[in-house]
């Protein structure tokens, strides 16, 4: 058996997520679609991790084994020849049968995108969280630092099977950013870019981090509030969880 490793990157705007599901259209289902008609079997790959609906990925990781020779690079050829434009193949690469796409990663890395103001570009709809309100970014920061550490993470994530809910996250950046190249354009606005490095995530992990650090940013959510999450695992009120299309998954560390 070959052991294979793909290098995915993908716009998730119309996906149901990465995880296969029988009456959605998602991410993982498209590309073992188009394996299944490459080989004319049932192919099933595993990834690195699942991403939400809408949610993006720069760097996504998954893997398959299949009993046919076949070269890297015509693998890679034949799955963007069927693939929608909106999901590609970087890389095709053989593995170690003991390599494991999920359970051998190190470290992972989102970003997410907020653009603060009335005058967002029509452009980034996409790919950004459009928000009005003022923000304190001082005080996001301050709540930022919080999040550093090893912590149960359980009042900042989703309904999940997962019973460790335990994770460290190495580094959390928060920054204005006042332009965003988009295709040769450089699009100017009020943007603040959050970045998160950690062990592993869970669901809605990253998006309720950010939608709570925002809600800090705008006065509904005080630091001893986040403090006291994060020790009791009772979520703090209120905690939005930010919508999907400013996430992107980064890096994949193993």
């Amino acid at each position: 058996m070959i052991h294979f490793k793909l290098t995915l990157q993908y716009d998730g705007t119309n996906y149901s997520g990465w995880q296969r599901q029988k009456r959605e259209v998602t991410i993982q289902g498209k590309i073992e679609e188009c394996l299944r008609r490459i080989f004319k079997k049932e192919v099933t790959i595993r990834g690195a991790g699942r991403t939400d609906a809408g949610v993006h990925a720069l760097s996504q990781i998954a893997t398959f084994r299949i009993d046919v020779e076949i070269a890297e690079d015509a693998l890679k050829k034949a799955l963007n020849s069927m693939l929608p434009r909106d999901i590609r193949v970087l890389r095709v690469d053989r593995v170690d049968d003991a390599f494991h796409p999920q359970y051998d990663v190190k470290r992972k890395s989102y970003i997410y995108f907020l653009s603060h103001g009335e005058e967002a570009s029509s452009f980034l709809q996409r790919y950004v969280w459009f928000y009005e309100r003022r923000l304190d970014l001082s005080v996001m920061k301050k709540a930022g630092r919080l999040f550093l550490g090893r912590h149960d993470f359980s009042a900042f994530s989703g309904s999940t099977e997962v019973k460790n809910r335990q994770r460290t996250i190495y580094q959390l950046e928060i920054k204005k950013v006042r332009s965003l190249a988009f295709l040769d354009l450089k699009i100017s606005g009020n943007f603040i870019k959050f970045r998160i490095e950690a062990d592993g995530f869970l669901k809605y992990m990253v998006r309720n981090i950010v939608g709570s650090i925002v809600e800090v940013g705008r006065g509904a959510v005080s630091l001893s509030a986040i403090a006291e999450a994060l020790k009791t695992g009772k979520r703090p009120n209120p905690l939005r969880t930010a919508p999907p299309q400013g996430l992107f998954l980064e890096r994949i560390i193993y």
